[in-house]
């Protein structure tokens, strides 16, 4: 069995709702992992990380078994997959199967970031390394025959459609961008095709938000203003990696007008609006898990290029045997 050793552990949108997944990602899993790989117990590790998921796949040491590892992890949900169902699962999530949105782009772009973050901080292996190049060289294989990403709508375009379903016009709305993500700057980018003329972006590092500003024609503004922007704003998005809110009700509340109507999305993971600021009958807020009923209306045809074109992951499986067979013979 040459993939043994290969193991993938975490948690998806498809296990957990948001609030589990936030609760997950409290527990700092990736300290837990850092010291399992700092202890030996683990020879090298990929952290996948992004707003549905968050998994490592892991080369265990010969000395350890899974249900050994899983003790350090004191929370219900972990799902786990070894060998052989590892690497398809890999491979699947590569190609778009396990995305809320099939066949969509941003993985594939997540999976490379993650590796060559682990690869610059030599937690990888060559292992994983060769296992997470043929996903990734399989991942442009099946867009590129299947032609899915035609068919599939990314999580910005979801978002933006969800968007103006609930805002009448877009391009009169004074628009407020919370972090400068890649996500926040493809929604950026979307609401300028939109013909919105009035984005202003803020950022805990503004010297990132300065950077790209012209870019986007948008306006910026300090981090320390966000309160009196966000009750100037119409429609606020907020996309940060903060571990914890970033707009807090008490001290919103008191300062949003009564007679305007807000719109908050909030795509962040753990969130990043507080709850209670939906009290007042003037404000929605939404979350990511509010935005995918625009994705399942074109569900149908996604699906049935998956069935179509699913064969292209057995065998990059058996071109990765190969791979293993060859460096055993000329070990």
């Amino acid at each position: 069995m040459y993939f043994k050793d290969f193991v993938v552990l975490g948690i998806t949108h498809k296990e957990l709702d948001l609030e589990s997944r936030e609760r997950f990602i409290k527990e700092n899993p990736t300290n837990i992992i850092k010291k399992l790989y700092d202890e030996g117990k683990i020879v090298g590790y990929v952290n996948l990380s992004t707003c549905l998921r968050v998994e490592f796949y892991l080369h265990l040491s010969k000395d350890i078994s899974l249900e050994e590892i899983l003790k350090y992890f004191n929370f219900s949900g972990v799902f786990t997959k070894t060998s052989h169902e590892a690497v398809n699962y890999l491979f699947r999530v590569a190609c778009g199967f396990e995305s809320v949105i099939k066949g969509e782009d941003q993985i594939l772009a997540q999976i490379k970031k993650a590796q060559t973050d682990a690869m610059e901080n030599s937690f990888s292996t060559s292992n994983l390394n060769v296992i997470f190049n043929k996903a990734i060289e399989l991942g442009k294989k099946f867009r590129h025959k299947s032609q899915i990403c035609h068919n599939a709508l990314s999580l910005e375009a979801i978002s933006l459609k969800f968007i103006k379903k609930q805002v009448k016009s877009l391009k009169d709305k004074k628009v407020l961008i919370l972090g400068v993500g890649d996500l926040a700057q493809s929604i950026m980018g979307l609401l300028l095709k939109e013909g919105v003329a009035n984005i202003t972006i803020t950022n805990r590092s503004y010297h990132k938000a300065l950077e790209i500003k012209d870019l986007y024609q948008a306006d910026v503004i300090s981090f320390d203003d966000k309160i009196e922007q966000t009750v100037k704003s119409d429609v606020i998005i907020s996309a940060t990696s903060a571990p914890h809110y970033v707009l807090r009700g008490e001290d919103l509340l008191p300062k949003l007008d009564i007679e305007k109507q807000y719109t908050f999305l909030d795509l962040a993971v753990p969130r990043d609006i507080e709850d209670n600021i939906s009290t007042l009958s003037n404000v929605k807020l939404y979350n990511l898990d509010d935005v995918w009923s625009a994705y399942y209306e074109n569900l149908e045809n996604r699906e049935h290029l998956l069935e179509k074109y699913e064969y292209l992951l057995e065998e990059q499986i058996i071109n990765l045997v190969k791979w293993f067979k060859y460096k055993e013979r000329i070990a």
